[in-house]
């Protein structure tokens, strides 16, 4: 496990035209344009099969839309790769997201602390 710590993974990113075009012009190789949920599917699968993907960054509108409960389940309880959902750019993000991808990642309900 401790090599694992130490190996150097990838984000991704599977969503819209613009969140995929600013990562990449971020740098970021592995950024899919999902024009429909079978596009995101399928790349999601893809990145499932690497080995060297840490974070897949998808947009609220990609995780509402996925249909193969494989896909769904990896999405919703994967911590490597972790996925991380961000929301569309006209959609106000939703502190129980962060929330959420911090009970996943570490086990802490952070609106418990100090409670």
């Amino acid at each position: 496990m401790v090599g694992d710590l130490e190996r150097k993974y990838r984000v991704a990113v599977v969503g819209n035209a613009e969140l995929a075009l600013g990562f990449k012009l971020a740098g970021v190789r592995d950024a899919f344009s999902a024009e429909n949920v079978e596009d995101a599917e399928d790349a999601i699968r893809k990145l499932l099969d690497a080995d060297d993907i840490g974070i897949i960054v998808i947009t609220s509108t990609v995780s509402k839309g996925l249909k193969d409960k494989k896909i769904r389940h990896a999405v919703e309880s994967s911590l490597l790769p972790m996925f991380v959902e961000v929301p569309e750019y006209r959609e106000e993000f939703r502190p129980d997201t962060l929330r959420k991808l911090v009970m996943r990642a570490i086990g802490i309900d952070i609106e418990k602390i100090g409670a």
